[in-house]
């Protein structure tokens, strides 16, 4: 496996994609002018969400509307730092992944929003008007975006995770407090060492004999960085966990519901796994 520091890695793309003009579909105008949010100004256009997209690697999120008669249509750009870091969020995202297949990438779409992923560029195309745009139409804005958008590999490590019992859909990345926070609580703050920098590759399993649980493999650079993780995580853990048992590699450990759990090192890689039910 290569080291988790090269999941962050930047990427050399061409410039920007070009913002559609409203020919896209017949009868549509923009609405107002674009709109551009860099860095900490993400706060100003969502409440209660920034944090996500800062952690995984936000750069840049262009907006522009468009209206034809009572219909309206939105265009949020997300330009993400590397397509690790768009994955990352269309995966949180995405609910239940219903793709829309007019639209010339992986996506999800119900009739309000299709949520799209292609190299560094998470897309969202809001339908909200009082009176809905088409789906074709939706997709048709969506496309004459992604005609400019560069294909990259998103390099993580989901593929680490086994794939005996994994429950479709429920993969996740993770990068940090923030990402990690809707599935588990191991202490405050980067409780993993993860550093804004390293991905985990998150999944729910559901196994032949009735187990269920939840995995996280977190690959660091090196195996020094791997062990003075691990040793953070003990230093730090929170203390509605209990350690059942401890180890020079690992420790088990249960929460306040009795569920079991435990981190296992080897080598470069940390190896948890938690909500056990057995």
């Amino acid at each position: 496996m290569a080291a988790g520091g090269s999941f962050a890695a930047r990427q050399t793309v061409p410039g920007p994609p070009v913002i559609p003009e409203p020919g896209f579909a017949p009868g549509w105008a923009k609405a107002g002018p674009l709109r551009t949010f860099t860095g900490q100004d993400l706060f100003n256009h969502i409440d209660g969400g920034a944090e996500l997209f800062l952690e995984l690697g936000f750069v840049k999120l262009r907006l522009q509307a468009y209206t034809r008669d009572k219909a309206e249509l939105t265009l949020n750009a997300y330009e993400m730092e590397s397509a690790a870091s768009a994955l990352g969020i269309y995966l949180m995202k995405m609910g239940r992944e219903t793709p829309f297949p007019e639209v010339a990438a992986r996506n999800s779409a119900e009739e309000a929003q299709i949520a799209i992923i292609k190299g560094r560029y998470f897309i969202q195309v809001d339908n909200l008007g009082d009176r809905p745009a088409s789906k074709a139409e939706a997709a048709a804005l969506a496309n004459a975006f992604l005609a400019g958008v560069a294909d990259e590999t998103a390099l993580t490590p989901l593929a680490a995770l086994p794939g005996e019992g994994k429950v479709p859909g429920s993969e996740r990345l993770v990068r940090g407090p923030y990402g990690l926070q809707p599935y588990f609580t191991f202490g405050e703050g980067d409780i993993l060492s993860l550093g804004g920098r390293i991905f985990g590759a998150l999944a729910e399993y559901r196994m032949p004999d009735g187990a269920a649980f939840t995995r996280l493999i977190v690959p660091y650079p090196n195996p020094d960085a791997a062990a003075a993780a691990l040793a953070y995580l003990k230093a730090n853990l929170d203390p509605y966990l209990k350690v059942i048992a401890d180890r020079p590699d690992g420790f088990d450990f249960v929460d306040f519901q009795a569920k079991k759990g435990t981190v296992a090192l080897s080598g470069a890689v940390l190896d948890i796994r938690f909500n056990s039910t057995r």
